[in-house]
């Protein structure tokens, strides 16, 4: 057995020592060598199968062989996949284990950047409602262009305290926590996490996560299920918060089917099952994972009879835009023109009321004088009529100087919207204008990589 390496922090390699006698060196070891980089499809917007080692617990994602430049690839701005890391994928496992009837709302407590909040779009169903929450408000707007750039429309965005969920009542069906914490599942990916760590920052961080967990508990129904996860091994911020939680109310622990060539290692501490991702047994980083089915009895949420918002109906629609239309309410803000869900009016009506929601509906288009202009939430959407505006489609070259907003000539026919795409797939709004075009991309997320030389996709290799 070669000598461990020795420069993470000694308390940190004492602790792994007396949690994994056997294989603490193993363990050591294999944080010198970093995790495979995967990636999580987007099945409504890329359709074929790559060629590439699967991740066996997540359905559509895969291994890639080596780690390219993202921000290069107009895909990756299309929402065609998302960048995460393998074990947090075991997010699919565990929400396999929720057995609800009927429609279900779903609280994403804990969301930004979006990796969850874009994979539970994909495990939900179309009748289902998300709800995707950060707390620290620099963190919001990167949540919503990934859930936007995801493509559907069965979410909102809140920026709120974990407290104000847990004062709206028992209303949710499933409640995600992937709870902030000391970071040592990231140490091999992020050096600085080390330099970060301390035993009195671990404890810190179970001190606060036992807040969010008992802040939180009393929004999850009867019945409803707890995901809680982190990225980390300290048994203080996993199991044993969870034995704690026993204080607050009543649960069942659910066990996570498995199979042996995951390595994925169960625990079982008093009677509560958790599931460990250790760096010399799987490809991804370390995580920690445990679902609790929530026993003791709620109040059903009562809702207002009346409503202070208002949801104010437009005088006009556009014809052929979206599909479905009849299970949607459109409404009009100022001069933008949203829709939500029709099926889950009242429960978003209450959360414009008592929560920070930053983000209520699909802003699909903008009223202008006479004018409707359509908007680039509607270019993402997986629910656009296809054929409602001619595809434009770019070279990998047009395709960047697009999403960086850069002045290029594109061949253009007919004074008319188009969508500029890549492989099939839209990136957002051109609009024609005879001499010239309007380029459409939001400001905010264009491209600023000038260095555009090292611009191979992983797909055609």
């Amino acid at each position: 057995m070669t000598t461990p390496s020795n420069h993470w922090p000694s308390d940190f390699v004492g602790r792994i020592r007396e949690q994994f006698p056997q294989t603490a060196d193993d363990f050591i070891q294999a944080l010198d060598f970093q995790a495979r980089v995967s990636v999580r499809l987007n099945k409504q917007k890329y359709r074929s199968a790559p060629n590439l080692a699967p991740v066996p617990w997540a359905n559509q994602a895969c291994f890639l062989d080596e780690r390219p430049v993202f921000a290069l690839d107009p895909l990756w701005h299309a929402g065609a996949y998302y960048v995460q890391e393998a074990s947090s994928m075991f997010l699919e496992q565990a929400f396999n284990q929720v057995n609800v009837e009927g429609p279900k709302m779903v609280l994403d407590l804990c969301a930004a950047p979006g990796g969850k909040s874009t994979h539970l779009n994909s495990l939900i169903q179309d009748d289902d409602l998300l709800v995707s929450n950060e707390v620290i408000r620099s963190r919001v707007p990167i949540l919503i262009e990934n859930l936007t750039k995801w493509g559907h429309s069965n979410f909102v965005v809140s920026n709120s305290d974990a407290k104000q969920f847990g004062e709206l009542g028992a209303l949710f069906d499933v409640l995600v926590i992937d709870a902030p914490c000391s970071g040592e599942g990231l140490f091999r990916r992020d050096p600085e996490a080390a330099n970060e760590w301390s035993p009195e920052n671990a404890k810190l961080c179970s001190v606060r996560q036992r807040r969010i967990l008992a802040e939180s508990w009393p929004a999850l129904k009867q019945g409803g299920y707890l995901i809680y996860s982190t990225c980390t091994f300290n048994p203080a911020e996993n199991e044993e918060n969870l034995d704690w939680l026993r204080s607050q109310g009543g649960f069942e622990s659910v066990r996570i089917p498995l199979q042996d060539e995951w390595n994925i290692d169960e625990l079982e501490h008093n009677g509560i099952y958790g599931y460990r991702f250790l760096p010399h047994k799987v490809k991804g980083e370390g995580f920690f994972i445990s679902v609790l089915k929530k026993t003791e009895e709620t109040t059903a949420v009562r809702f207002p009879k009346k409503f202070k918002t208002r949801l104010q109906r437009p005088a006009s629609l556009p014809n052929g835009w979206i599909q479905t239309t009849e299970n949607k309410i459109f409404f009009q803000h100022n001069d933008q023109l949203k829709f939500i869900p029709a099926a889950w009016e009242r429960e978003i009506l209450l959360l414009f009321e008592k929560l920070n929601l930053v983000k209520g509906g699909t802003h699909f288009g903008t009223l202008k004088k006479k004018d409707i202009l359509p908007e680039h939430e509607l270019a993402m959407l997986n629910e656009r009529v296809s054929e409602a505006f001619e595809l434009l489609e770019l070279t990998q070259e047009d395709a960047l100087k697009y999403l960086a907003r850069d002045n290029f000539q594109l061949q253009l026919s007919g004074k008319n919207w188009q969508l500029a795409a890549f492989a099939g797939t839209p990136l957002g709004f051109v609009k024609n204008l005879g001499t010239r075009f309007n380029n459409y991309y939001p400001k905010e997320w264009r491209l600023r990589m000038q260095d555009r030389g090292n611009s191979g996709l992983w797909y055609r290799r």
